[in-house]
């Protein structure tokens, strides 16, 4: 009897220590969450610090209408306000910035002129940075005539700063000024991961004022260095780990446009995964080159697949998604692909419009016959 009772009563003690642990447990949990619900937090999107919510019992007796005229969100030891919206949470009031809060820095709450907290913004870790996967034109002999040139990062930057971290330096001393447009907004990719800098065209163009008066941006045998600068900041605050630079020399004007009959077409062999590779006579344009152009089947389907651009985008590949079958295809080419300089396929962009030679065609695009055998 008494080794029963003392089994029954070592059951009872350890089942009194499990739920004092589980109530210690759930004690723990709710006083937590009761704590996290007396601060300002930090929201987070996509690795981004997009606002911060701040609980209704700091500011319970202000209106709704009123939030953003006694509310306000400032840098640390700095009294400008934060641009940006406060809208009602549930149990909270959200604030999200115009732009998204800076890694590394704080960030302080206050009601009219009392303090009601502080956030800090994680930094990155030091090894986490953006990078310039490449500046096209690729090629180091470019026409003085050039129109625009890309930027292609290897994640989203942060807008609206190109004038700031982008020199061109000629003959590796002087500084040109006014040599890209300042387009506000930036033509940036829908991923924000490729610019687009156009040089002035109204430079460019021999009969326009501003040509007349400053001159073509680039000049022919003069060595030209692209420098972006290593403070660009990526749209989290990290900056690139060092300057890039590009070198090239300005050469003669590209006075003619491309031409597709002067295309090579390598054919791919039916029942393989071979890629199509179209050759040109001269470099084309970067981004146009995957946009304009495209592979018809004889039926009039379009195949499936990936284009990628080749060594100094004089080439470019087509791979199918499925194999090829044997038969007729069509390399469909929009006009509106260019070469360095600006010209299409249907018109020169720096044409003379009295020359006969020069008058612009109204085909929307232009197609290459080839076989799968």
């Amino acid at each position: 009897m008494i080794g029963i009772y003392n089994n029954r009563y070592q059951v009872v003690i350890r089942l009194y220590a499990l739920y004092s642990l589980i109530f210690f447990i759930a004690s723990l949990l709710i006083e937590c969450h009761s704590a996290k619900e007396k601060e300002i937090t930090i929201r987070w999107q996509n690795r981004r610090a997009i606002g911060i919510s701040i609980p209704k019992g700091f500011i319970d007796t202000i209106d709704a209408d009123s939030l953003e005229k006694q509310l306000s969100v400032r840098l640390t030891n700095q009294k400008t306000a934060i641009a940006g919206q406060y809208q009602l949470g549930d149990g909270t009031v959200i604030f999200e910035p115009l732009i998204p809060f800076t890694r590394g820095l704080r960030y302080v709450v206050w009601l009219n002129d009392k303090r009601l907290g502080e956030v800090s913004i994680p930094a990155l870790d030091s090894n986490d940075r953006p990078a310039l996967l490449g500046i096209y034109p690729s090629q180091d002999s470019l026409p003085e005539n050039l129109l625009k040139i890309y930027l292609h990062f290897s994640r989203p930057m942060r807008e609206r700063q190109s004038q700031k971290y982008v020199t061109l330096l000629k003959n590796n001393n002087d500084t040109l000024s006014g040599v890209f447009l300042d387009l506000q907004p930036e033509l940036w990719n829908p991923d924000r991961t490729i610019l687009t800098l156009w040089l002035d065209p109204g430079r460019i163009k021999r009969d326009l004022q501003p040509n007349k008066r400053l001159g073509a941006p680039l000049q022919t045998h003069n060595r030209y260095k692209l420098v972006v600068t290593a403070s660009w900041p990526d749209e989290q605050g990290a900056t690139l780990e060092k300057d890039v630079t590009k070198s090239f020399v300005a050469i003669q004007r590209d006075s003619l446009s491309p031409n597709p009959k002067k295309w090579t077409l390598l054919e791919p062999k039916s029942g393989s995964l071979q890629s199509l590779d179209v050759s040109f006579s001269e470099s084309l344009d970067y981004s146009l080159l995957t946009e304009t152009l495209s592979v018809i089947r004889e039926d009039g389907a379009n195949v499936p697949g990936r284009w990628q651009s080749g060594e100094e985008e004089k080439l470019i590949r087509f791979k199918p998604n499925n194999v090829w079958q044997s038969g007729r295809y069509k390399l469909r080419i929009e006009s509106r692909l260019e070469d360095l300089a600006g010209n299409n396929v249907n018109r020169l962009f720096d044409r003379d419009i009295t020359r006969k030679d020069q008058r612009a065609t109204s085909e929307s695009f232009t197609e290459l016959l080839f076989k799968v055998r």
